[in-house]
């Protein structure tokens, strides 16, 4: 327990997780990433283990992160991102002033409880902020490392002609996907979960990218389970009798906030604007259920960030920053040097 400008900061019980799930959807900073029940299940997965500390001023919840976290050459405990978690970060309670002076007053009354809180449990602090999570100097002012990162994202309800917002060879390659005998899906079930994980496997192949994340089994498993809870949709698009083209997106409802999570295209089928068609039909479809963002999640690997360019949402930056101790410092060193 750590005290720090009266804010208290305190490992929160299994019982009091529905408490900072809740304290999420609430604030601004909040994403369906930082929540337990999405840290549990990769934690799972990656054999990790899950920890939410809480800043409390009094009774009142003022911030504190959900992270998972391992013990790095089996002896010292560090903080570790899970895989496809986009964002890995404290969440803060929404201010309710205007005044700008008690806004920043706050929040590094908050940062600095939990920052001291997790510095004397760790020794490697390593944090991924969503792209609203914009002031990281309390960060900074202890002397931590700091890293900018982009994403492309873009407020869809406020794009009345979406497809007009497009390269010119993306509309192209629309048009031709258009004319295709083609089928769309957008459906949960086994049969097109295992296909997205099919078609990315192939994806991540061809680029020479590792994706061994979690079984076949456990993947489907988990967005089954997210679909259930109305936070994943699966679309699919088949032609000539097979699925070549798939994407997942997640969904984040209290927000109303969507996620280009997890993408994959048969290459053998580039030529035919399917994979630019699918992602024209979710977004369409994204506008029609009241969806105010969608996030591409990412924007830093050049081939991959090129293509999602073609669309022309506004690139957006994010931060992440990093902190770690001697011990780890020398392990990495020795790591390396053996290697």
């Amino acid at each position: 327990m750590a005290k720090s400008n009266n804010i208290e900061t305190r490992y929160l019980e299994t019982e009091e997780y529905s408490l900072w799930d809740t304290f999420v959807d609430q604030s601004k900073d909040g994403t369906i990433f930082h929540k337990t029940n999405w840290l549990r299940t990769f934690a799972d997965w990656q054999h990790l283990k899950l920890c939410v500390a809480g800043c409390f001023k009094g009774t009142e919840l003022t911030g504190g992160m959900a992270f998972t976290w391992k013990k790095k050459f089996g002896i010292i405990p560090v903080m570790q991102q899970p895989v496809k978690t986009p964002f890995f970060s404290p969440v803060i309670a929404n201010s309710q002033t205007g005044y700008l002076s008690k806004i920043e007053s706050q929040l590094n009354a908050t940062l600095n409880s939990l920052i001291d809180f997790l510095s004397s449990e760790f020794k490697l602090l390593q944090i991924q902020f969503p792209p609203s999570f914009s002031d990281i100097r309390t960060f900074l002012w202890k002397d931590f490392e700091s890293s900018v990162h982009y994403t492309y994202l873009t407020a869809i309800q406020q794009l009345e002609d979406l497809i007009s917002v497009y390269d010119p060879s993306v509309r192209r390659q629309i048009k031709k996907g258009g004319e295709q005998n083609y089928s769309l899906y957008k459906d949960n079930s086994r049969e097109f979960i295992e296909a997205a994980w099919e078609l990315e496997q192939k994806s991540f192949k061809r680029q020479q990218l590792d994706m061994q994340y979690a079984t076949n089994e456990d993947f489907v498993s988990f967005i089954e389970l997210l679909a259930e809870q109305e936070s994943a949709q699966t679309y699919t698009i088949k032609f000539e009798d097979r699925a070549i083209a798939s994407q997942i997106v997640l969904l984040d409802n209290a927000k109303k906030s969507s996620y280009y999570w997890l993408a994959g295209v048969d290459n053998r089928y580039l030529s035919t604007g399917l994979n630019q068609l699918l992602l024209h039909k979710i977004l369409t479809d994204l506008q029609d259920r009241g969806y105010q963002l969608f996030d591409f999640v990412g924007a830093g690997t050049k081939t991959i960030a090129k293509y999602k360019s073609t669309f022309n949402f506004p690139l957006v930056p994010m931060y992440s920053v990093r902190k770690a101790g001697t011990l780890v410092k020398f392990g990495l060193t020795v790591k390396k040097f053996i290697q």
